[in-house]
């Protein structure tokens, strides 16, 4: 909240409006254009687990909205590096649209746990399948309670651990590791189960905690690792594949709610065709970002069987099931049979 009240204050010496709306204000008459609005993102312009996503999602407004909406892209972390702060200032409206990691919105969306568990999701076709299936309908209603329009889902990928210097061949490697951890009682849990001390921290503080020794390893996607830079102080990747990464695009909701039915469905359209985009993007930049983590002389750890990390952690599909509810995690596993 200190980063979103700065940047209000920052707006206000600038001369700015605090809503980059126009006249669709909640509660007034809709929106009908021109109407100018920002996006918030920690990625890079282009490369990455996005490409170029974001850019592509505002020429695509812009596109359908017959140049009514334009979009500013905030890149690189220039709003904040930390998502869950991004997300938030969506959820004020000091953001228009925001970008993040599922684990940080948990409080506005509980199903949105299903993400986190291990070893559940098989491919960018079964990611896509339960994102704009009933799951996804669930999760959309839970965030617009909280003042957020969920637009979309993305996948960066499949997450895997990593270390600053330990070798890592086999799960035994992993007992009494520090490794950093998404704030997510589910990650939490995970890496108690493989022996591991989980570290909550932002993703913007690995980089330093794995330099100074806080911590030992990490874990996360081949494209994150590239595009934190994580692969300038890490040794060994090992590809467990624990886990997929899932991140959001949020918008407004009073924001959504004051633009015109014409305008809204601009915006619902952009959004399908900037996800379409990213989940076709990511399936050739994971190789690619693979190799350039090779080229960085990392040793990447390909595991003939990833039984002893299942087994560990297959108790818990079945215990968070009951905490997530509304047969969430049997729809999920329904939906890769289909």
């Amino acid at each position: 909240m200190k980063k979103i009240c700065l940047v209000l204050f920052a707006m206000a010496l600038a001369g700015l409006p605090l809503w980059a709306g126009g006249s669709g204000e909640a509660g007034g008459a809709a929106a009908t254009g021109p109407v100018n609005m920002t996006f918030g993102s920690s990625q890079p312009p282009k490369g990455g687990f996005m490409g170029e996503m974001a850019f592509k999602f505002a020429d695509y407004l812009k596109e359908e909205s017959k140049g009514a909406i334009t979009v500013t892209v905030h890149h690189s972390g220039a709003l904040s590096n930390n998502e869950r702060e991004l997300l938030e200032m969506a959820q004020a409206g000091t953001a228009d649209f925001a970008m993040g990691a599922t684990t940080y919105i948990l409080g506005w969306s509980p199903s949105m746990k299903v993400f986190d568990l291990p070893f559940l999701f098989e491919s960018v076709d079964h990611f896509r399948k339960v994102t704009r299936g009933p799951v996804g309908k669930i999760m959309e209603d839970e965030c617009a309670q909280h003042g957020v329009i969920l637009l979309g889902q993305i996948l960066p990928g499949f997450r895997s651990i990593f270390t600053a210097s330990k070798p890592i061949k086999t799960i035994d490697d992993l007992r009494g590791m520090k490794i950093r951890s998404m704030e997510s009682p589910v990650y939490i849990e995970m890496f108690k189960a493989l022996g591991m001390l989980p570290t909550p921290m932002p993703s913007s503080e690995l980089y330093t905690a794995l330099q100074t020794g806080v911590v030992d390893a990490g874990e996360n996607d081949p494209a994150s690792v590239v595009s934190w830079g994580w692969i300038d102080v890490i040794k060994y990747y090992m590809l467990d594949q624990h886990t997929i990464s899932s991140n959001i695009v949020v918008m407004n909701k009073p924001k959504y709610d004051g633009l015109s039915p014409d305008l809204q469905k601009a915006v619902r359209s952009a959004s399908v065709r900037a996800v379409d985009y990213q989940l076709d993007y990511i399936v050739g930049a994971w190789d690619d970002c693979l190799k350039q983590i090779r080229a960085k002389g990392v040793t990447v750890v390909e595991l003939s069987s990833l039984a002893p990390f299942q087994d560990r952690v297959k108790f818990m599909a079945d215990q968070y099931d009951k905490e997530i509810g509304k047969g969430v995690v049997g729809m999920v596993r329904d939906a890769a049979k289909k």
